[in-house]
């Protein structure tokens, strides 16, 4: 039964109308109880009851508790219109925004009798605003972040949270165009549906926002999921114009496949590694140029991929492409700074090699020539008294001594004279053998067993004489590490582009300090030594384009591990046979 108010309104008529709007109606009595309301609130509200005669407060959830916030009884204190949006969460737990107008409805004599509350869900205008905030946000976020694993982790991320994108899964794809394809790189999301329930379950209790859902993840990524295993298998030619992520690499537009199982031009074998019949594949375009895809699909809510949802998608991958992009940058200018300090530290190696050289093979040779004639009138002496046993015996220690001192002439004439390389073919693992051969007296000398783990490798190009001379300088001293023996391990493996030979003792080790002063020419911890080897031994690695890192422990032990690139034999000038 309508109000007096608008007892001249036709009730059908009116009731019709007002069923056919949109928005949601209501009329309150000065008590704020509801006396009338159209099925449309109900719908909006997801009310399970009739309103009517239930309090304003009760069916809208208000968050008001006061006067002085409360739009309702503003408009009835002031007799005039008043708004508020709220955020109404509803029986099922969702989450609407309404738009409330309150409107006073007067008497004849102009006093406020009743209010008319229309109210408005305003909730996809409000999800998109938040939205394209929420783009804003991760594009803040991915362009702080430049180390690139942990950014392509985040990018997914943010594609598969609720909090973000809300995808069950997506696959991260990148071009490769020195080698013509388009490989998985990462992928995100839960293996089965009651994985994704667990981790939907756990999102939701542990995780209030973005930033901590982005900060627990970051710690939590595995590398051994089938997804991401799945995806890493996963290499496409760029010239497959068929296939779909080839396709939208070409067109640089999005992909949405609704009925990828039925579709007689889908790749099955795609589809296949996917397992999912509606998926869309998104452009990481930069530049004018795609430098990978977005894959994603709701395999398990089974929510149907809205264009709306693929225009956000290709919104957020234009910001991550850039993203992609700055990182890989800043990840090749780090590696031109690298090798820029690198070739740096080599030059003033070098220079300091040269000067160091030139002044010690000066003094030897200022030195060699008296010390040459000292020795020569000490072994006359031993001659012509060798049978005086106390002038013997001082002469002999002279004779010692003069040996010493010519010991030590000899290896810095060796470390101050140059030297070319000549680089032939060599088997590194033959060189080892045959180096460890010549020092079988020496191991067993010393007490120490020997441990040899070869790798099978390929041959390379190196000076094999010099290398032979750091292999026995490092054994040596290995060795020498050793006084009451041990074990001596030599390993040969492949790192990446690079021979690694690993020379470890477990001897007495070494402190930083000294490790930190190692290389430095006639720097030596030995009572006997002269320190040009390590430093010589540095020279000729470097000179190889490789490096030497050392691990060591005091009590523990010392490796000396060294890394010789792989080069290929092409255009290479040989002199001799390297064998």
């Amino acid at each position: 039964m309508l109000p007096s108010v608008l007892k001249d309104k036709t009730d059908d008529i009116f009731n019709n109308l007002a069923d056919g709007l949109d928005a949601g109606l209501s009329i309150l009595d000065k008590d704020l109880n509801i006396i009338w309301a159209n099925t449309t609130l109900s719908k909006i509200l997801n009310l399970k009851y009739d309103p009517i005669g239930r309090n304003c407060r009760e069916v809208y959830k208000c968050e008001c508790q006061d006067t002085q916030h409360c739009s309702v009884l503003k408009a009835i204190s002031s007799g005039r219109k008043q708004f508020c949006e709220t955020l109404y969460i509803t029986e099922k737990g969702e989450r609407r925004y309404i738009n409330n107008l309150s409107t006073p409805i007067e008497d004849e004599k102009g006093n406020t009798t009743h209010l008319l509350k229309l109210s408005l869900d305003v909730t996809k205008q409000e999800e998109k605003v938040h939205r394209l905030t929420l783009l804003r946000q991760l594009g803040e976020l991915m362009q702080g972040t430049l180390q690139i694993d942990r950014l392509l982790h985040l990018i997914l991320t943010c594609v598969t949270a609720g909090t973000a994108l809300g995808f069950n899964r997506a696959r991260l794809f990148l071009v490769d165009r020195e080698r013509g394809i388009v490989y998985g790189k990462m992928a995100v999301g839960p293996s089965s549906l009651e994985e994704a329930n667990k981790i939907w379950s756990e999102i939701t209790s542990k995780y209030e926002d973005l930033d901590d859902l982005v900060k627990g993840s970051e710690y939590n990524y595995r590398y051994d999921t089938p997804l991401h295993m799945i995806t890493r298998l996963m290499a496409y030619s760029l010239t497959d114009e068929k296939e779909i992520i080839v396709s939208c690499i070409n067109t640089k537009k999005p992909i949405l496949e609704k009925d990828a199982f039925h579709n007689p031009d889908s790749d099955k074998k795609f589809v296949g590694m996917i397992g999912a019949n509606e998926f869309v594949c998104v452009p990481l375009v930069t530049k004018d140029k795609a430098i990978g895809v977005i894959c994603a699909d709701n395999i398990y809510s089974r929510t149907p991929i809205t264009a709306e949802h693929v225009e956000l998608l290709s919104i957020f991958a234009f910001r991550a492409a850039q993203a992609i992009a700055n990182a890989e940058a800043y990840e090749k200018l780090e590696e031109r700074n690298r090798q820029l300090k690198e070739t740096q530290e080599r030059l003033i190696r070098s220079e300091r090699l040269a000067v160091i050289g030139n002044m010690a093979a000066y003094i030897a040779h200022e030195i060699r020539n008296p010390l040459v004639t000292l020795g020569g009138f000490a072994r006359a002496i031993l001659r012509d008294y060798g049978d005086h046993k106390s002038i013997k015996q001082k002469v002999e220690i002279i004779i010692e001594e003069v040996n010493r001192l010519e010991k030590i002439l000899r290896n810095i004439m060796d470390f101050s004279k140059p030297f070319e390389l000549v680089k032939v073919v060599t088997q590194i693992n033959g060189l080892l053998e045959n180096t460890c051969s010549l020092m079988e007296p020496y191991f067993k000398k010393g007490n120490v067993r020997l441990i040899k783990k070869f790798a099978a490798l390929s041959e390379i190009i190196v000076d094999a004489t010099q290398i032979r001379q750091v292999f026995l300088n490092l054994i040596k001293n290995a060795v020498e590490s050793m006084p009451d023996g041990g074990i001596l391990t030599i390993t040969t493996t492949i790192e990446e582009e690079y021979i690694k030979i690993d020379i470890s003792d477990t001897g007495e080790g070494m402190s930083p300090e000294v490790m930190q002063n190692i290389f430095t020419p006639f720097f030596t911890t030995k009572v006997d030594g002269t320190g040009v080897g390590l430093a010589v031994s540095q020279k000729i690695i470097d000179d190889h384009d490789g490096f030497i890192k050392i691990k060591s422990s005091v009590k523990e032990g010392t490796t000396f591990s060294i890394y010789l690139p792989v080069k290929k034999a092409e255009n290479t000038i040989f002199k001799g046979d390297g064998r």
